[in-house]
């Protein structure tokens, strides 16, 4: 369990950043609320435990990231579903399991597991090692073409916090040189059908839910680093979005 302390901090981090989302919009979260908890039921972890053989630290993992409604969004992910030991054994169905016809898919490698997804793009561990390498494949190419993602799975929950629009010589600026700043969404803008899709990949949110949320503007969609205001600020330009900074 070389990585447990590690994997304990990076839950910690995860908790204040879904909080801090939560805070940043409450009027969105009180409606399509999410919560980020650390003490899995029991008998959750049993059934998982049952059914797979899992490496020391992903327990420990599941044993302490338990998920309601939250996916992680940043420059390599569209919406990451990192998957609780509640979630995990359903996480597999489309991948080794086909849950209407009940039968298994045999083109999957029997012994990888899925611990996450990004718009349908698997994120596994293959047990049959024993380690947490992470390994990624595209899906709706017909074939499933796995590459390495992350060397251990540390990594691999690190990537998650990553913010959208931020580098590394950014993130290591001195604090006394970061300036905030605040984005408003105003107006649907030229295209209403873009603009929705920004609203649903910003909060992670369905279409639905998107479209309700354009009817009660003004829309705060950011508030913080002007790093990182400036990638959303050129993403609403592109789209034609009607907006303000302040």
């Amino acid at each position: 369990m070389r990585h447990v302390k590690e994997i304990g901090t990076i839950i910690e981090q995860m908790q204040a950043a879904v909080a801090a989302m939560c805070e940043q919009n409450p009027d969105f979260y009180a409606k399509y609320p999410m919560s980020l908890t650390t003490e899995a039921d029991n008998d959750d972890i049993r059934l998982v435990t049952e059914q797979w053989q899992l490496p020391d630290d992903y327990l420990y993992f599941l044993q302490h990231y338990v998920p309601d409604k939250v996916s992680w969004n940043t420059d390599q992910y569209i919406s990451l579903n990192l998957y609780g030991a509640r979630e995990l054994p359903q996480g597999q169905w489309g991948y080794n399991y086909n849950p209407v016809t009940q039968e298994d898919i045999l083109d999957w490698p029997s012994s990888y597991l899925v611990i996450a997804s990004d718009e349908g793009d698997p994120y596994c561990m293959d047990l049959s090692r024993g380690d947490t390498v992470i390994y990624t494949a595209e899906h709706g190419t017909g074939r499933w073409d796995f590459d390495i993602a992350y060397d251990d799975l540390a990594s691999f929950l690190q990537s998650a916090l990553l913010p959208s629009g931020l580098e590394e010589w950014e993130l290591e600026e001195d604090v006394q040189q970061v300036n905030y700043c605040q984005l408003m969404l105003t107006g649907e803008g030229q295209d209403k059908l873009k603009t929705i899709m920004f609203i649903k990949k910003t909060f992670s949110c369905d279409y639905a839910q998107a479209r309700a949320y354009l009817d009660q503007l003004p829309l705060l969609v950011y508030k913080g680093v002007e790093q990182r205001a400036a990638g959303i600020e050129a993403q609403l330009k592109s789209i034609g979005a009607d907006y303000k900074r302040s």
